[in-house]
């Protein structure tokens, strides 16, 4: 007896989801999602590591780096302007306030009465100017002198080619000559300054001449003299014509 032997194949086909129940459709859904975002996870690590390598190639998500910069300047103290120069015009100047109480020597001020004994000494006369050479062989002497007042002045310069004796004194009036008063004395060959006489008389210098050589002796002075008088051994003495200051030129 012959027996035969039947091959029976079978087919597997894919369940039909209709078939399959909701809840294992559920879960197979969470599982695919809880899948999904482990993957973007680790895809975006990985993408940060290759980034973060030196020389990468890819273009990073940052803000291009700044270019290189010159430092900054070191800081410093403030330097002070430099102050403008203004130029006040008269218009600025007379359209000052006047004061409300303007005080002596202010306009409309109240009248100042002078000090008395002040520095200013009024003269009723002009002053008077002298220029006068001597030329002093050897062993000549001369003497000039002016007559001044209590309290007038003069101012001189002289000056000498050569070291000459000299002594300044004075020859008050009214006494004998021995009541005369020496203020300068010495071997000079210049001198300069002022003078104020302490008493009328005559006030100025004797000049000798000790060296063996001639000496000129150049004499410039001003002042509120009344007489200008010149001894060379005689005495008496010559007068010497006054000069009065120049004119001021227009």
């Amino acid at each position: 007896m012959t027996t035969q032997h039947t091959s029976i194949t079978r087919t597997a086909t894919a369940p039909d989801c209709s078939s399959v129940p909701k809840a294992a459709v559920r879960a197979c859904q969470s599982v695919a999602r809880a899948c999904a975002a482990a993957a973007l996870s680790c895809a975006t690590a990985i993408a940060l590591i290759v980034l973060s390598l030196p020389g990468a190639g890819f273009a990073q998500a940052k803000a291009p780096a700044p270019q290189a910069k010159a430092p900054a300047p070191q800081a410093k103290a403030p330097q002070a302007a430099a102050p403008q120069t203004k130029t006040a015009t008269p218009a600025q100047v007379s359209t000052q306030a006047q004061p409300l109480n303007p005080v002596g020597g202010q306009r409309d001020g109240p009248p100042v009465t002078p000090k008395p004994g002040g520095p200013l000494t009024p003269s009723k006369s002009t002053y008077k100017v002298d220029a006068i050479e001597f030329f002093l062989t050897p062993d000549q002497f001369v003497e000039y002198k002016f007559r001044l007042n209590t309290g007038q002045r003069m101012i001189f310069n002289w000056k000498a080619t050569g070291p000459v004796e000299v002594d300044f004194h004075t020859v008050p009036d009214g006494k004998p000559i021995s009541a005369s008063e020496t203020y300068q004395r010495g071997q000079m060959s210049s001198g300069s300054g002022d003078y104020r006489s302490p008493y009328p008389g005559l006030h100025g210098w004797y000049w000798h001449n000790t060296g063996k050589e001639g000496v000129t002796i150049v004499l410039n002075a001003s002042g509120f003299w009344t007489e200008a008088w010149m001894f060379s051994g005689d005495p008496v003495g010559d007068p010497m014509p006054l000069q009065d200051p120049a004119p001021p030129e227009n």
